[in-house]
């Protein structure tokens, strides 16, 4: 990696979040260098924009930086390829599923005897997950897709996830939806996965 870049985050292990302006300040290198850095290290994966500080006066706000939990050396994503080796050959897979679905919409789904209003406000619980959720009315039921996964690089390896989104519609929408249509990975990166009435 270059060395601005190395030096950025060793900058933001000591002092987040930081605004492009002062690592500038810090590496002595101009703001417009800095965010052309961390516009790499941000598709990079390795910081994020966590929040912003007014100017003060008229413009747009001071982005701030921060490195990713990624980046940070936590270990939720070794932790969780365990559990999803498990799971994986679990001879009670569908009822693992269906009570981590539930567990994960625990309160958080008031009941609806309305279709629409219960579509609606499943969107909107998705969305929490970072989903990118919609829905359409259609003669032959309803489709939902999500144009979001909230965590891809373990449902590359782990088609599991596939499966418990699955099952968190089915309990979302308190009906048969099934997966049609699976996201193209890397072919199309804005491919949604569809679901539909079975």
């Amino acid at each position: 990696m270059q060395i601005t870049r190395e030096r950025i985050l060793t900058y933001l292990q000591d002092h987040p979040p930081s605004s492009a302006e002062e690592i500038s300040r810090y590496l002595e290198m101009t703001p417009a260098n800095i965010r052309y850095h961390l516009d790499i290290l941000e598709e990079m994966g390795l910081v994020d924009v966590i929040g912003e500080r007014p100017t003060g006066g008229a413009g747009r706000p001071i982005l701030l930086y921060a490195l990713t939990p990624r980046n940070l050396g936590e270990n939720l994503v070794p932790l969780l390829e365990a559990f999803l080796s498990e799971l994986n050959g679990s001879d009670s897979l569908d009822e693992a599923l269906h009570q981590i679905a539930e567990s994960l919409i625990e309160g958080k789904i008031g009941e609806s005897r309305n279709r629409v209003q219960r579509f609606n406000q499943g969107i909107e619980f998705l969305n929490t997950l970072h989903y990118h959720a919609s829905w359409e009315a259609r003669s032959q039921g309803p489709r939902v897709e999500l144009r979001h996964c909230p965590y891809r690089d373990l449902a590359l390896t782990y088609p599991v996830l596939c499966q418990l989104d699955e099952k968190l519609l089915q309990l979302v929408f308190d009906s048969g939806l099934t997966l049609n249509e699976k996201r193209t990975f890397g072919k199309d990166p804005f491919s949604p996965c569809v679901f539909h009435l079975a």
